[in-house]
């Protein structure tokens, strides 16, 4: 395999803006738009996240099992790359056109069904984009740099969420519902625009049946079938990765759809407009300290190996979240713009390091069981971000009804509420993440034992190529 251009590594890694954007913008958005303005109860909104993401337990695994079986000579994952990032941006304007006045329950079928279909079209586009980069490298080091270039784009594509809300929020628009669709529109646009840079800047490799034998591949191909849909969770590393990942989602992320209430009543006496310009601002520090970090990382993980590094960050994320019980106040509100610095840094571990190491399993897949299953690996690790996304917006919602907020007495809420949403929104993502720190413990993937796998890989193929 050839080594990576510096394009090659660009092209890549511009997917992953759409790809977080996809994945993140409608559990930020749609409780802030249809619980702050059109007053559908958190908990409906719950439940349509939990019921799209049981639909994800099918069509992720599929995906997987397709795109690893697609013969074509545009390879097995632009096809459903360029069909998905169309379909994403359609869906997701498509949820915002509901008619005002209905009923709660009116609210809860239509955004059912709409989130479906974008789900739906998000799985086209994230397993095979994210198969793509388990298998554009061999080298263990120049995995991670692949995924550096990915977390780029996707603290890129971090930029843009916090200000959403803000956007909508403009005085240019009668109602922030009016503003979401005018923002939906330009996504969409967004999606698809740097859904290109996978597409027309990383190697095509043909997946058809006779160039896959001629490079000697077709074999480990050929093996798969729908049972190893479940058989991938037996790969020891990556059952320990998958745990590690759900654990750091749930950590990193809870704060994003339960911590914009908190700052806009708690921290900002229900001034929206301050509150959704310091959390703009936050997002910005966010994104920064994110892209900072990645050099940081990527030194640290050559020292210390991949997950010694991983359980650092996750640790220095933790404490990120346990500064919220001091650095949101509505004494100084600023303050909170430093609360996603140590967390940043968690996040940008997390999409580097998992997403190598995920690599590194599908080549002791190979060695031990003799088939890749990009895909299939692929489409796990998809679901279970969204699954960690789900039970974060699920999360938050029933975290503000058990703290006791009610949404009609804005920044005046009953004594002890704020504080109970602080000591949830800081203490139990923090667990979490130590959780997932203590998992990796159990890492068997060095960078030695890597090294020790890739040499019988080689040796094998020239034994085949021999015969």
């Amino acid at each position: 395999m050839k080594p990576l251009t510096f394009w090659n590594k660009i092209g890549y890694g511009a997917g992953a803006l759409t790809e977080n954007n996809v994945q993140n913008v409608v559990n930020i958005m749609l409780p802030l738009i249809m619980f702050n303005y059109m007053g559908v109860s958190p908990i409906l909104l719950g439940y349509v996240f939990a019921i799209a993401r049981l639909w994800d337990t099918v069509t992720d695994p599929l995906m997987g099992y397709l795109s690893d079986r697609t013969r074509s000579r545009f390879g097995k994952r632009k096809p459903y790359i360029l069909v998905g990032a169309v379909m994403s941006a359609f869906s997701f304007w498509l949820i915002w056109m509901f008619p005002e006045g209905k009923s709660q329950m009116w609210y809860f079928w239509y955004l059912t069904a709409t989130c479906l279909l974008f789900y739906t079209s998000t799985t086209l586009f994230c397993v095979p984009y994210i198969s793509m980069g388990y298998e554009l490298s061999m080298d263990y080091n120049e995995r991670t740099r692949v995924m550096g270039y990915r977390s780029f784009f996707v603290n890129c594509g971090a930029f843009i969420l916090p200000w959403m809300y803000w956007f909508t929020e403009r005085s240019w628009f009668d109602t922030p519902l009016q503003g979401m669709r005018c923002l939906s529109v330009i996504s969409g646009v967004i999606f698809i625009l740097f859904a290109l840079g996978p597409l027309l800047l990383t190697p095509t490799v043909s997946s058809r049946k006779e160039d896959m034998e001629r490079r000697g591949e077709r074999e480990r191909y050929e093996r798969i079938g729908v049972m190893d849909i479940f058989t991938a969770f037996r790969v020891r590393p990556f059952l320990i990765l998958v745990v590690v990942l759900a654990l750091s989602v749930f950590g990193l992320f809870l704060v994003l759809s339960f911590g914009l209430n908190l700052l806009i009543y708690y921290g900002c006496g229900g001034d929206k407009e301050f509150a959704s310009r310091l959390a703009g601002i936050g997002g910005l520090v966010s994104a920064g300290s994110c892209i900072a970090a990645i050099p940081v990382v990527n030194f640290v993980s050559k020292k210390l190996g991949k997950s010694r590094a991983l359980m650092l960050f996750l640790l220095l994320g933790a404490l990120g979240n346990l500064s919220i019980l001091v650095l949101i106040t509505p004494a100084m509100p600023y303050l909170s713009v430093l609360q996603p610095i140590l967390g940043a840094v968690g996040i940008s571990a997390m999409w580097m390091l998992i997403s190598a190491m995920v690599s590194d399993s599908c080549d002791y897949d190979e060695l031990y069981n003799h088939r890749r299953r990009e895909g299939i690996f692929g489409a796990i690790i998809s679901w279970t971000c969204k699954l960690g996304y789900v039970l974060c917006s699920i999360g938050g919602g029933y975290f503000l009804v058990w703290s006791g907020f009610e949404l009609e007495l804005g920044g005046g809420q009953q004594p002890g509420t704020f504080w109970n949403m602080r000591l949830m929104m800081s203490c139990i993502p923090a667990a979490g993440l130590v959780l997932a720190a203590c998992t990796l413990y159990f890492y068997p993937l060095s960078r030695e034992r890597m090294l020790e796998i890739r040499d019988a890989l080689e040796k094998r193929k020239t034994k085949d190529e021999r015969e």
